[in-house]
């Protein structure tokens, strides 16, 4: 007994002299998750950290909830905010019970030294148990208990990949840990002393035993009252890992290749996300069954130019499909979309009014001869019902006459990335779809006319500001979009109708040339909304139509 006691008072004077000699770091290294939310501040994804793992920032919770940490320091340290860094008496029983046992029973380590194990993350030596004390010591000296705490509890392990209290209160439960109840909490408490062994799904009745020996302690010791301890007994433990939610993957994707922030808030809506990301799943199951495979959908907020919804494609698992394209970001050809901007831009120009009248008869421009999609021609008609037929000989006459160059210059004025040839190599048929476009760029085109002319970027960012640029018009656009609420695409003239008297829309359809993309875009004094459908591998096809 004597060399015991020998021995356990002098682990602490040997770890006093490494403390005063050994430079010892005294944080973990910084190791999070991505979190990437909405703008309530609900998840839309969690990004694995460079190690693997589940550790989400300490940022995302502030303080430690009262039944976590009572559960934690009567299970691991209860004496946690007495000591200097080390327990002497638990040192002493530790080595006690091994003895005698004849193996590792108990380390007998506290809080601190358990901080002090994964700031060194080294294998576990008698020698290293010395380190652990004598940083522990240090840790003590630098630190507040509040701040040691929490540095424990953020990064402890929970099995598997799964590190620190918010991590695996998401995971095991799937809520915040202010939502914890006194099970779940004691739950917690428990699993980091044995993570391996009584992992849940893993060994339910052993964490089961431990939970429910902490729970009866806490009742013994009038941290929680009877009724509390008996409706905890009966409170299940977790058998499932749950997973983080994965909502606009294609945005989430971009915003982690771009920005190394451990959390970043988007304008994204939670509701309007999941009903888009269901719409166009549901209409992309349809579309299918005609051999067309992909859908991208964007949402915009006209007032902020906050994006609100962002689908990137119909299913982001869907690999056979190329389902990962982000067709948000995907130049397409424009169809017929940029119409409406010519018009109002022609406008202002003076060139027409809506009740001006434009030959719509076979033209011809050198080698091009434009052609209207119904291979049929109206001889005079008025400028509003060009546009609203969306016909296309009456659009080249009128991009002609205002000029293809300085269309080209507004186009990219108001937003459009994607021209990377000069307007002559364009030349008349981009009005047709001889140029690329984005439903990104798209959105904020249209936006633009919503805004009675003032063209500005959008943004997936809280606190993102832009400067508005006023290319066109009030009235110019005011007139435009009123002509676009008329507009009539056969067969659907019914059902438009019976919507349009809801809530009316200033909409517009484009198909390109070949049938390889569609691309419907309505907009509101509130809301634009910017939809493309096709096959991402560019295959055409003859049902395919705005």
């Amino acid at each position: 007994m004597r060399r015991k006691v020998v021995a356990g008072v002098g682990v602490p004077i040997l770890a006093f002299i490494i403390y005063l000699i050994i430079p010892l770091k005294q944080r973990i290294p910084a190791d999070y998750s991505q979190v990437v939310l909405a703008k309530d501040s609900t998840f839309l994804r969690v990004f694995l950290n460079n190690d693997e793992q589940w550790c989400l920032p300490p940022q995302l919770q502030t303080e430690i909830p009262e039944n976590l940490k009572l559960s934690v320091l009567n299970y691991e340290d209860q004496y946690f905010e007495y000591h200097p860094g080390f327990n002497p008496v638990a040192i002493l029983r530790a080595l006690y019970w091994n003895i005698t046992r004849g193996e590792v029973v108990s380390g007998g380590s506290t809080i601190t030294m358990q901080v002090a194990r994964m700031i060194r993350d080294q294998d576990r030596t008698i020698f290293q148990k010395f380190l652990e004390i004598a940083l522990a010591i240090k840790i003590e000296t630098r630190f507040s208990k509040e701040e040691i705490l929490s540095q424990y509890l953020t990064y402890a392990p929970y099995g598997s990949n799964i590190r620190g209290y918010q991590a695996a209160s998401y995971r095991f439960f799937d809520k915040k840990p202010t939502q914890l109840s006194w099970a779940e909490a004691a739950t917690l408490a428990v699993l980091p002393n044995a993570p391996g062994m009584i992992f849940p799904t893993k060994n339910d009745e052993a964490l089961k035993t431990k939970r429910d020996q902490l729970l009866q302690k806490l009742f013994t010791k009038e941290v929680i009252d009877q009724e509390t301890y008996e409706l905890s007994l009966l409170e299940p433990v977790p058998d499932e890992i749950i997973p983080f939610p994965l909502a606009a993957p294609h945005l989430t994707e971009l915003i982690h290749q771009k920005n190394q922030l451990d959390i970043v808030k988007t304008t994204i809506d939670s509701d309007i996300q999941y009903e888009t990301d269901f719409f166009v799943k549901q209409h992309a199951a349809r579309m299918r069954q005609m051999g067309i495979n992909n859908a991208c959908a964007l949402v915009v907020d006209n007032k902020t130019g906050n994006v609100l919804s962002y689908v990137g494609s119909h299913d982001f698992d869907d690999l056979d499909n190329l389902g990962r394209v982000d067709g948000v970001q995907a130049a397409r050809s424009s169809g017929s979309i940029l119409k409406p901007f010519l018009y109002a831009l022609s406008i202002d120009e003076g060139l027409i009014l809506p009740n001006t009248l434009i030959k719509d008869v076979p033209t011809y421009f050198s080698s091009f001869s434009p052609n209207n999609a119904s291979e049929e021609f109206s001889g005079i008609i008025s400028a509003n019902k060009a546009l609203i037929y969306s016909l296309n000989i009456p659009a080249v006459r009128l991009l002609n006459a205002y000029g293809v160059n300085k269309f080209y210059n507004n186009l990219k004025a108001a937003g459009i990335t994607t021209l990377f040839r000069n307007s002559d190599e364009y030349g008349l048929p981009i009005i047709l779809g001889g140029s690329e476009v984005t439903p990104w760029d798209v959105a904020k085109l249209f936006r633009g006319m919503a805004n009675g002319g003032q063209f500005e970027d959008i943004h997936y960012l809280t606190n993102e500001t832009s400067t508005p640029t006023q290319l066109i018009s009030e009235g110019a656009s005011t007139l435009i979009l009123e002509e676009m609420k008329e507009l009539i695409r056969p067969g659907l003239e019914f059902y438009w109708k019976k919507y349009g008297n809801q809530k009316p829309i200033a909409w517009k359809t484009g198909t390109s040339y070949g049938h390889k993309d569609a691309w419907a875009v309505g907009t509101t004094p509130s809301h634009t909304i910017v939809i493309w459908v096709g096959n991402f591998d560019g295959q055409s096809n003859k049902s395919l139509s705005g």
